[in-house]
């Protein structure tokens, strides 16, 4: 395959990637009444339990002041809830409460999460090719000082 093909089949791949993200963000917002983000978080609330800011930020590979924003309206809507943790009052733990399980049994995975579990289960050597060439993508578009924030999202 030569240069121009592969640049034809980059392109119609990200188109895919972004499409499918684009999609699944819809179709969540449409029947739950949730961002993508937000029923992420619930998922990753349910899978851990109880956790702080932090370690939900590092499930949803994001940092926590960009966290807050979707822990703030899953609280709203009685999805997950703010504690202090009962061994170190200074922290706060969060928690999904019961509607936010049982909005979780009628949802879909979310498919950002899919997006980081399939590069998880990607070789060191792939994760990090991949990774070098994204970073000179965004550098050759000079982007590197967009804010990233989640697909399709208000969050």
């Amino acid at each position: 395959m030569d240069r121009t093909e592969n640049i034809e089949r980059i392109f119609q791949d990200l188109r895919r990637v972004v499409h499918a993200l684009e999609l699944y963000s819809k179709d969540v917002n449409a029947r739950f009444g949730l961002t993508a983000p937000q029923l992420w978080a619930l998922w990753e609330l349910e899978r851990g339990g109880g956790m702080t800011l932090g370690t939900l930020a590092r499930a949803l590979q994001l940092h926590p002041s960009t966290v807050v924003g979707v822990l703030d309206r899953l609280v709203d809507k009685d999805l997950a809830s703010r504690e202090p943790d009962p061994q170190d009052r200074r922290r706060i733990r969060i928690r999904i409460l019961p509607k936010g399980r049982a909005l979780l049994k009628r949802a879909p995975h979310p498919a950002q999460g899919r997006l980081v579990h399939g590069l998880q289960a990607m070789s060191e050597s792939q994760v990090t090719s991949l990774r070098r060439a994204l970073a000179t993508l965004v550098r050759v578009m000079e982007a590197e000082d967009l804010e990233a924030r989640f697909f399709f999202s208000e969050d």
